[in-house]
């Protein structure tokens, strides 16, 4: 898989973060991720596409609006970095991170794992 395939499959699985209608959430995991991915950040492991999708529906009601813009991407082989900013629905910065991807034989990603330092 080349960097644009994995740029690109990294692309629509951060937009599932803002979508806020579940089927269109939905249609971007089936996109995106394997059936039973694994997403880990400092605060939750969730596995499989309700888990993830009802982390995100928390994340949406503690920030309306919310959405992660990639300021860079690196690859290699199956795996992937992102450093993205996290935004509110007004466009202010609430946090930057990294996120590690591994993406299974299908080109679609089994693992994620975001690095972040937590509100306090």
């Amino acid at each position: 898989m080349d960097k644009n395939s994995q740029k690109n499959i990294w692309e629509i699985y951060s937009q599932s973060w803002s979508a806020t209608d579940s089927a269109k959430r939905l249609a971007l995991f089936e996109q995106s991720l394997s059936v039973d991915c694994v997403y880990t950040d400092p605060l939750i492991q969730t596995s499989g596409y309700a888990q993830l999708s009802d982390y995100m529906i928390e994340l949406q009601k503690n920030v309306p609006g919310v959405k992660f813009i990639i300021t860079d991407f690196k690859n290699h082989h199956d795996r992937s970095l992102a450093h993205w900013n996290m935004t509110d629905g007004s466009g202010n910065m609430m946090m930057q991170g990294a996120s590690f991807g591994l993406y299974g034989a299908d080109g679609r990603l089994t693992q994620m794992t975001g690095f972040y330092q937590p509100p306090q």
